[in-house]
């Protein structure tokens, strides 16, 4: 069966037509300030030497890395300090600027086009959930997620998509990005609501069993959230006798989400640089487990699904099928967006990564992602094989557009 999708996936490559990004290829990598310039240039020159095109850098995670504030800024809070004001809190992630300051420089060398990675929704720094508690996402239970360990993880702290101040703070953080130069775009992952249902393959290494969505679990039931929903339909969304079962709250929160990730994409827009999202690896199961409604998510240049297929103990072909399922609802939405997916490298045994990029390709990915460089990189053998079959890759895009211009 294997060998059959193979020979029919060569034989549509070879009359399909395809653009220069269907043979781009991306990885995802993590970014540190205390990383040398061996290092960074050790990670680039192996990237460029297997083929990679592209790098998603993180430069703000989960556990974000803190930085000093420049001397002229700690100048005007002394100042303001000796005046008896009191000064706005400087939000501005220094750490995130500068990893993305020290990557450039090897970007440039060796012809990979930068982007900066940075959790969106998920945001976990102390100066933030100190300043504005208020900002962030409640249960069905009224627990705030500053409160408790979701899923027992620690960096698990969701802004609130109904506030305008997080929309506000997000525009911010994703301006001064923007603005680097020679930065190609920023990436936001974490565009989501935290997990009502975890992926099935992960439930039973998390401890939880989840047949249902359970009130811990479902977010965001803040005043704001709950006023603007009784705003719309005259209904608190508490006093609905399933919210869970709910459309109109559905559709509040799938809304809520679209809204927050165009506006901020569109500011990412605005300073020229490309806006590309992660999401959920098929539209029907981002809107299911973590209330992401992306092929309605505007302003978005390229979507990443994370097509992590045994998280959802799903079988290697339905890498295809996930795929194909992302190109069409993007195309029934009326979104101009592309889609490349992207694969988890633990996922792709290096004697099948070619067989896993026929997946993507013959489902209408536009290019392939790899998670991650670090990944490749502690997996021996791992790099050799995806640079011979990363110029397979694009060597079998070269024969399908002089095909398709015959």
């Amino acid at each position: 069966m294997k060998k059959l999708f193979l020979i029919l996936a060569m034989a549509l490559i070879s009359c399909t037509p395809r653009q220069d990004y269907n043979k781009k290829v991306w990885a995802w990598m993590v970014g540190k300030t205390t990383m040398t310039n061996g290092q960074w240039d050790y990670y680039f020159q192996k990237a460029a030497e297997a083929g990679i095109d592209a790098i998603l850098l993180e430069c703000h995670g989960g556990y974000p890395e803190v930085l000093e504030e420049p001397s002229d800024t700690s100048k005007a809070s002394t100042a303001a300090s000796a005046t008896g004001t009191d000064p706005a809190p400087d939000f501005t992630d220094h750490a995130a600027i500068q990893i993305i300051q020290n990557a450039l420089p090897f970007a440039k060398k060796y012809g990979i086009e930068l982007h900066a990675w940075i959790w969106a929704m998920n945001r976990t720094e102390l100066s933030l959930r100190n300043a504005h508690p208020d900002w962030y996402q409640v249960n069905a239970l009224g627990e705030s997620c500053l409160n408790i360990k979701l899923y027992n993880r620690e960096h698990y702290r969701w802004l609130c998509p109904s506030r305008p101040e997080t929309i506000q703070y997000l525009k911010e953080r994703v301006a001064e990005l923007a603005q680097i130069k020679g930065l190609a775009g920023v990436h936001l992952d974490f565009i989501r609501y935290p997990d009502a249902i975890l992926p099935y393959g992960l439930q039973e290494s998390r401890n939880v069993v989840q047949d249902r969505v359970y009130p811990q679990w479902d977010f965001c039931y803040c005043d704001t959230c709950r006023a603007c929903f009784k705003a719309l339909t005259g209904v608190d969304p508490l006093d609905l006798e399933d919210p869970t079962a709910d459309e109109r709250w559905m559709q509040y929160r799938w809304d809520a989400l679209s809204a927050v990730t165009s506006e901020v994409c569109a500011e990412i827009k605005k300073h020229g640089k490309v806006a590309s999202v992660a999401v959920f690896a098929t539209p029907q199961e981002s809107r299911k487990l973590v209330r992401q409604d992306w092929p309605r998510f505007r302003n978005v240049d390229i979507f990443f699904p994370m097509i992590y297929h045994k998280f959802f103990n799903w079988e290697d072909y339905q890498v295809h099928t996930a795929t194909r399922e992302g190109v069409q609802e993007l195309s029934e939405a009326g979104n101009d967006g592309i889609l490349c997916s992207g694969l988890f490298v633990e996922h792709v045994p290096q004697d099948r990564i070619m067989e896993f990029m026929l997946y993507t390709r013959t489902g209408g990915s536009a290019g392939i992602c790899f998670f991650s460089i670090d990944n490749i990189d502690r997996t021996y053998g791992y790099w050799a094989r995806l640079k011979s079959d990363i110029a397979q890759f694009k060597e079998d895009g070269e024969e399908g557009e002089e095909g398709e211009s015959r």
